[in-house]
């Protein structure tokens, strides 16, 4: 990896590297997409029952519970992580292999905050809501699932967006909003079609060093394709944003423009920063324009 010959850089991309490789960034946009839904179902039940109390002072936020669970589920992943065919590895990967105690560390933080909350919050109820993406998320990697396909649920041919965007989608959306007993399956189909557009940039970039029998969309509609397809899911959402969360419409499509202009120019060529800061960064310009619309 070539090093920037200004030394200020080199400080601070050995700062973000860890911070974002070790997971925290990818548990923020968790936490960010799950206080979203928390905001917008909140709003609604006030609407709808004009309780003066907030959800919030009625239940725990989910949040944070997610996040934690995040960097437990993402570090356990990595434990799995292999070359591909030509002995290529992502630069999380390499890093992770570089720095095991930092890997290792999230993950440990991670189980503390979650005892913890759980301790504090947890219950048989929640723990069955849980249970079914706790389920697919050990499932997906392990190597002696489905080992002659490649091992792990992602090595089904086309299913691995559709089972990390779908867990997603139920840990940020779903548990959250029926637990605040307004669910509708609206708020499924949205977070769904937006992590979905989310990922498909990440597999495009990854489509030299997935294994060979880890067939993603990139590897069956070509790269160009799959930028569009994202493109295509990304208005899906916003489609959704719109009609059943009433989001401002003017503001929304100038963020949702933005959005998709980023994952348009997406290029392996850009650098891994450009995915896992910039793309896996985006759920918090969608949570900024809820938070800031009163306001606009």
């Amino acid at each position: 990896m070539t090093r920037n010959i200004h030394p200020v850089i080199n400080i601070f991309l050995g700062l973000l590297r860890p911070f974002i490789y070790a997971n925290f960034w990818v548990a923020g946009a968790v936490w960010a997409l799950t206080r979203l839904t928390e905001f917008q179902w909140t709003q609604w039940r006030q609407a709808e029952t004009l309780d003066k109390y907030s959800f919030f002072e009625l239940n725990p936020s989910f949040a944070g519970l997610n996040a934690a669970g995040t960097l437990i589920v993402y570090g356990f992943a990595r434990l799995f992580d292999s070359p591909g065919e030509d002995g290529l590895q992502s630069k999380i990967s390499q890093w992770r292999l570089a720095m095991p105690k930092t890997a290792q560390l999230s993950m440990g933080l991670g189980v503390a905050y979650v005892a913890v909350w759980w301790a504090l919050h947890g219950s048989w109820n929640l723990l069955y809501l849980y249970a079914g993406a706790i389920a697919v998320a050990a499932l997906y990697p392990l190597p002696f699932i489905l080992r002659k396909s490649g091992g792990g649920l992602r090595s089904i041919p086309g299913l691995k967006l559709v089972f990390v965007a779908a867990v997603w989608a139920y840990v940020t959306a779903v548990i959250p909003s029926v637990s605040a007993g307004t669910f509708t399956i609206g708020v499924f189909f949205e977070r769904f079609w937006w992590t979905a557009a989310l990922i498909l940039p990440f597999d495009v970039r990854d489509m030299m060093v997935d294994q060979g029998s880890i067939r993603t969309l990139p590897h069956m509609i070509g790269p160009r394709n799959t930028v569009w397809l994202a493109n295509l899911m990304l208005w899906f959402s916003f489609f959704i944003q719109i009609r059943l969360f009433q989001m401002s419409l003017a503001y929304t499509l100038v963020l949702y423009l933005l959005c998709s202009f980023i994952i348009v120019l997406a290029n392996p060529k850009l650098g891994d920063l450009y995915y896992s800061l910039l793309i896996e960064g985006l759920p918090f310009l969608l949570l900024g324009l809820w938070v800031l619309s009163p306001y606009l």
